[in-house]
């Protein structure tokens, strides 16, 4: 399966951070019999504030978790099982023209970059009655806004700028490539500009394709199964007088919003009436009252970091929902769903410091498992590794050397993907709500599952890490019999030995798990 994943405005890079971590924790969607298919996704962000530090560091986890799974399966396709066992590719990695299309994950604005949206528009080559017409349309402080730091809570701006969308080449390619199989998924924020303006032009122009003669596939566009995240207010921000966002804006928006979605994507009228008609097959509603620690008025211009919320972990969930969800529950006939879906979630606990075992069961069955192996992954990894080798299953082939600790698969891994996910969970910890799966101030295995304790008894012993280094020594002697890594590369046999014996110890040793 392949799901080409639009993330409009800062909102949808912080719901993506998430997605990279349950993804590289091995979790896929599951069929009708429960059984994980392999996946491919396709993340495109829209975002013109290129500075942005929640789209820069989501960025370098892309690239990394890209460079690790490469370097784990290289050119294996239909990979069910194993962590980082979902594809992340960029559009020009699918592309067969690919001069055309930059090698990044990040949408070309281009036509955006360093200009006021006075200039945009060619504010000053209108005559009198039209300049007149666009003051009335846009405040004077919208028209001096300098694009490249995004919309600043301001849609109407956004509105106009995003509509080049349709003839670029980045959405021509991705016409190019797109299948009757693949899916599209669009997340974005409700209460601010950039995502508020760019997920209707996004749905429209898929869903209008018919009309665009330089677009392939028109008919499969037109009728594509499309899913979309809409996050509503979920954070605080410190108030600021000089600033153009303020949280007293946020549920006005919200409500002007959520009106125009409905008239226009999600309850389309005809001639001034409802007609039960929406143009997503899917729609995900999420926000939290609560709120979050208060965030430091930044409309942008000094990079606009906000640390991780429990909201985006969940908004990360609403993708792969929509990913499990049955074809024959997304149809759509000429541009229309037929029966669409609407959703929203609720914790199983409504507490201000939340764990694993707070969110409802369904998403427990789909994270739990895979998110605590990741994790006993990490530690090991991180603590305990270079204790080993020279011993044991290192020692089997391929060998596992002290040299492995230089290479760049394991410095890609340790100093660049497991720093950005333990900063995540630090964000988590300290946001309110907090969300705290994990304990990240022990070393100690049995102490590292927030609200789970290890499994005890007579003969039980306590997991540690030479509970782990048997476990792989017993399964690489197996593979040894069967010559099952003989061709494959270090990274692949430690992955793989790691996944497939944390399967088993996380059964044995630990109660709550789902």
């Amino acid at each position: 399966m392949r799901l080409f994943l639009f993330l409009v405005g800062g909102t949808g890079s912080r719901v993506l951070r998430p997605l990279i971590m349950q993804l590289a924790a091995g979790v896929l969607p599951t069929d009708d019999n429960g059984n994980k298919t392999p996946l491919e996704l396709v993340p495109i962000i829209i975002d013109p504030h290129k500075a942005n530090e929640d789209l820069k560091r989501t960025e370098n986890l892309l690239r990394n978790y890209r460079q690790l799974h490469n370097s784990i399966y290289g050119d294996k396709v239909d990979i069910c099982d194993g962590f980082f066992a979902a594809k992340i590719s960029t559009l020009s990695d699918i592309t067969a023209n690919t001069q055309d299309i930059p090698d990044t994950f990040l949408f070309n604005l281009g036509s955006v970059d360093s200009k006021r949206f006075a200039e945009f528009i060619g504010f000053n080559t209108l005559d009198s009655a039209n300049q007149a017409l666009c003051s009335m349309m846009f405040s004077k402080y919208q028209l001096d806004t300098k694009m490249d730091i995004g919309f600043v809570g301001s849609p109407n701006i956004g509105s106009v700028a995003i509509n080049q969308f349709k003839d670029s080449n980045e959405f021509k390619q991705f016409s190019n490539v797109f299948q009757k199989t693949d899916r599209i998924f669009i997340v974005s924020s409700i209460f601010g500009g950039t995502g508020a303006a760019g997920y209707p032009i996004i749905v429209k122009n898929i869903r209008n394709a018919d009309n665009n003669t330089a677009v392939n596939n028109r008919g499969d566009l037109r009728n594509a199964k499309i899913g979309a995240l809409t996050v509503l207010p979920y954070f605080n921000i410190q108030q600021d007088e000089n600033s153009p966002i303020s949280r007293a804006d946020f549920i006005s928006k919200t409500k002007s919003a959520l009106f125009y979605y409905h008239d226009n994507l999600t309850g389309i009228k005809k001639d001034g009436k409802d007609t039960g008609l929406s143009k997503l097959n899917a729609c995900y509603y999420l926000g939290d009252e609560m709120g979050s620690m208060p965030y430091f008025n930044d409309p942008g211009g000094n990079g606009q970091r906000n640390d991780a919320h429990i909201v985006e972990f969940v908004g990360a969930l609403a993708i792969l929902d929509f990913l499990q969800t049955s074809d024959d529950k997304l149809q759509t006939v000429d541009g229309v769903a037929v029966n669409p879906i609407f959703k929203e979630y609720g914790l199983a606990n409504d507490k201000t410091q939340l764990s694993l075992r707070d969110l409802g069961l369904q998403s427990r069955m789909m994270i739990d498992k895979p998110m605590v192996k990741f994790h006993l992954a990490y530690m090991y990894l991180t603590n305990q590794l270079r204790n080993d080798i020279g011993r044991g299953y290192t020692e089997d082939k391929p060998e596992i050397t002290q040299s492995f600790l230089t290479s760049n698969f394991y410095t890609t891994l340790t100093s660049g993907f497991y720093i950005g996910y333990r900063q995540w969970l630090k964000e988590l910890k300290g946001n309110m709500r907090s969300f705290v799966p994990f304990n990240l101030d022990t070393d100690k295995l049995k102490e590292c599952i927030t609200d789970v304790q290890p499994k005890s008894g007579f003969l039980k012993s306590a997991i540690d890490y030479k509970t782990i280094l048997a476990a792989m020594n017993s399964a690489s002697q197996k593979a040894m019999k069967t010559s099952r890594f003989e061709s494959g590369n270090v990274a692949s046999k430690l992955l793989s030995l790691l996944n497939e014996t944390l399967d088993k110890i996380v059964d044995d040793k630990f109660n709550g798990i789902v």
